[in-house]
């Protein structure tokens, strides 16, 4: 399987989505997402509480929670079904559709803000989506996107470290931010910027992730999308470092240290 066809399942790891919660805080994550839907934008664009807010790719629902009160509107969409199931148990007081990121099911200028987490690596069609962004906000409006941009190299992971294969997937999942930049302008957006929104980190034993069920396919999507046999591959190596660690009188420890950037596209 190439690395640019790696597609991941969300309908079979639903109900385990939202362990990487609990781990890590996202607490940059959450300050620029606050600070973006209270941004005065321009053009109009009316007051946060009385505006109209869409997560594309909303998943379980944690970030539509997390803005719940700060607008008048807030909707969602997600292709997956149990997901999105989920997602109508976190924030009930959201509107939520099974859709796509390439084709919203609303009408122009529905939206002051668009926002996706972690999400638009999964899509298939990225300007297109950022067109469509474009087509459903209302003048003044933005559309903010977070994620990781492994072309930085500034991400130490243990995912990557074990699981060989998934450094080259992430290189082609996401793009480099200044792409982002580029693609958001040409898809008319007047004003682009990026920034650093968030630091992911972490350590822990591998016995602790072993026990604590993180070492699973359904953990992160860098796992999910391996096969069998590279994911059985990438268990071992740990399996064996550990060993070797022990062997020595240590532990085996894995570090995760890597950088969420938020790009933002307002028209």
């Amino acid at each position: 399987m190439s690395a640019a066809a790696r597609v991941v399942d969300y309908d079979t790891i639903a109900d385990r989505y939202d362990r990487r919660y609990a781990l890590y805080r996202y607490d940059g994550v959450r300050e620029a997402l606050t600070n973006f839907l209270a941004a005065s934008g321009g053009g109009g664009s009316p007051a946060a509480e009385g505006r109209a807010v869409l997560e594309v790719g909303c998943g379980t629902g944690h970030w539509l929670q997390a803005v719940a009160g700060c607008a008048s509107f807030v909707a969602g969409i997600e292709p997956s079904r149990p997901m999105l199931g989920r997602a109508r148990r976190a924030a009930p007081h959201a509107r939520l559709a099974q859709a796509c990121a390439e084709s919203l099911p609303w009408r122009d200028a529905s939206f002051d803000r668009l926002f996706c987490v972690n999400a638009l690596h999964h899509f298939s069609d990225r300007e297109r989506f950022f067109r469509e962004a474009h087509r459903v906000l209302r003048p003044g409006g933005g559309l903010m996107t977070i994620g990781k941009d492994p072309h930085a190299g500034r991400d130490e992971w243990w995912v990557y470290d074990y699981f060989e294969e998934t450094r080259e997937i992430d290189s082609r999942r996401f793009a480099p931010v200044r792409v982002l930049r580029g693609e958001l302008a040409l898809a008319g957006f007047a004003w682009v910027e990026s920034f650093e929104a968030d630091r992911i980190e972490a350590v822990r034993s591998a016995a602790d992730a072993f026990a604590a069920g993180i070492i699973d396919r359904s953990f992160t999507s860098q796992l999910t999308v391996l096969t069998d046999e590279e994911f059985s591959r990438g268990v071992e190596r740990i399996r064996q470092a550990d060993v070797g660690r022990r062997a020595a009188g240590g532990a085996l420890q894995l570090v995760a240290d890597f950088h969420l950037y938020a790009t933002v596209g307002w028209i």
